[in-house]
């Protein structure tokens, strides 16, 4: 599982802190600043943080909410599920 944003990030720092918390959550975990790459940075930055299951991705900042809604549906999404 990958996870892209950048550092500084709350919303970046909130999704990889609840993939962290998540008790199903075993497998790895790795996030890329996409500042460190120009690439990355022109294809995620109005985007993040962008999550990536499998290759695929799965989640990003547009299925956020400020109710905090995503945090539930977040482990069906890191499953593969809607």
């Amino acid at each position: 599982m990958v996870v892209y944003g950048k550092e500084g990030c709350h919303l970046c720092d909130d999704v990889e802190a609840e993939i962290r918390s998540l008790a199903e959550f075993g497998g790895s975990l790795t996030v890329v600043d996409i500042e460190k790459d120009p690439a990355l940075k022109t294809r995620y930055w109005m985007r993040i943080p962008v999550v990536m299951v499998g290759g695929r991705e799965v989640f990003e900042a547009s299925k956020m909410d400020l109710e905090g809604r995503w945090r539930k549906r977040l482990p069906a999404l890191l499953k593969g599920g809607a």
